[in-house]
């Protein structure tokens, strides 16, 4: 009697690679903005701007970036690349009168520009909040001359972590928009108070751009409401 043919098949087990899970508050959760156009940009054949590990960040973490892809236009994605480099510009700018300088990069997110912009020298500080700090020690870690910080900016504790050397730049980058006014102001105050003599380097909006913002980019991309900018600037006299 025939039996037939029997047939064995072996399959070949497939490695799947593990997500990293995003934990993160309504506003820090826009650091996937940025993130997001420098891969975009570093993905092209001739990039403005090249970040490697922008990219391999966006294809590490468990987060869906199908709506920023689908809704978001060239001129917001370029519009976040040119502001990293003009950002990398005042930076080296700084560092060319003071190569050993100090800087703190304010709400660093998942921010490169140490990476694009590190002179050997330089002593460079790293804050945002715990949650995002967490996240940020997957990818990037801590050396000798750039240290992590784990707190809110309006905290006052922090000021004290700062070792100066030569002189020092803070930056802060995408971030003030969504505080309050008189937040940003007591901010600024402290910080003058306590170094007298640095520098600040900050970015606005406008009000109209604000409220273009948070329909055309924050809630565009699937961010919650909760994750709109809050505050613009008319007339940057007025800081």
């Amino acid at each position: 009697m025939d039996m037939g043919k029997k047939t064995n098949i072996r399959g070949r087990n497939k490695k799947m690679a593990t997500k990293i899970d995003v934990n993160l508050g309504h506003i820090q959760k826009t650091l996937f903005l940025p993130l997001w156009g420098r891969a975009m940009e570093s993905k092209k054949p001739h990039p403005l701007l090249f970040d490697d590990l922008a990219v391999k960040i966006i294809d590490s973490v468990n987060f869906d970036f199908s709506l920023m892809s689908k809704n978001l236009d060239d001129i917001t994605q370029i519009a976040w690349i040119k502001r990293s480099l003009i950002c990398d510009q005042v930076i080296k700018k700084f560092l060319n009168h003071n190569p050993k300088g100090t800087i703190v990069n304010i709400g660093c997110g998942l921010d490169t520009t140490f990476e694009r912009i590190d002179n050997g020298y330089l002593t460079w500080y790293d804050l945002d909040l715990p949650d995002v700090i967490e996240l940020r020690r997957k990818f990037i870690k801590e050396s000798v001359r750039r240290k992590f910080i784990a707190s809110s900016f309006l905290e006052k504790a922090w000021l004290s972590e700062i070792e100066i050397k030569e002189k020092a730049l803070f930056i802060t980058i995408g971030i003030l928009y969504y505080f309050h006014e008189q937040e940003i102001k007591d901010f600024i105050i402290t910080l003058i108070n306590t170094y007298p003599g640095s520098e600040l380097l900050i970015d606005v909006c406008s009000p109209l751009g604000m409220k273009i913002a948070n329909k055309k980019v924050v809630e565009s991309s699937g961010l919650d409401k909760k994750s709109n900018l809050v505050w613009g600037l008319k007339n940057k006299k007025d800081i």
